[in-house]
């Protein structure tokens, strides 16, 4: 696959996974409560920079785990050993960082964990599927 295409699609993904997440049904409800907000709350303030912005940041997570995604281990399916390199060597440090601000912000253990988890799960799936579908790296000799 392209890996300009590749790296769209898996800067989606965090996108798509939200919608699912932080929906009333799924994590959503407690995620809201635990910051006091509403669902008329949530509509306010300015959308197209909250969601143009959290793209761009997404777009860049991405570009970056593409860098190492070519990177294969014999044996070893690259959906799980993406999901591992993204959510062990980008997501945990990203989940420490959020947990480690959100003490100091006062903010409930449930917002922690959903919002830490959040991202430890989107960064694994972006792995997982930047891996899939990259290309191999060369094997020296072969």
């Amino acid at each position: 696959m392209n890996s300009y295409l590749a790296i769209l699609l898996a800067g989606l993904i965090p996108m798509v996974l939200s919608y699912i997440w932080y929906h009333p049904k799924v994590f959503g409800g407690v995620w809201m409560k635990s910051l006091g907000l509403t669902e008329q709350s949530l509509k306010e303030g300015n959308r197209a920079m909250i969601f143009g912005l959290s793209t761009l940041i997404a777009l860049f997570l991405a570009w970056r785990m593409n860098d190492y995604a070519s990177h294969t281990e014999p044996g070893m399916s690259q959906f799980v050993h993406g999901f591992f390199h993204g959510a062990y060597s980008m997501g945990l440090p990203a989940a420490l960082v959020l947990i480690s601000n959100g003490l100091f912000q006062r903010n409930s253990l449930a917002n922690l964990l959903i919002n830490a988890a959040y991202w430890i799960v989107a960064l694994g799936l972006m792995g997982a599927f930047l891996y899939s579908v990259a290309a191999p790296e060369a094997v020296p000799g072969g």
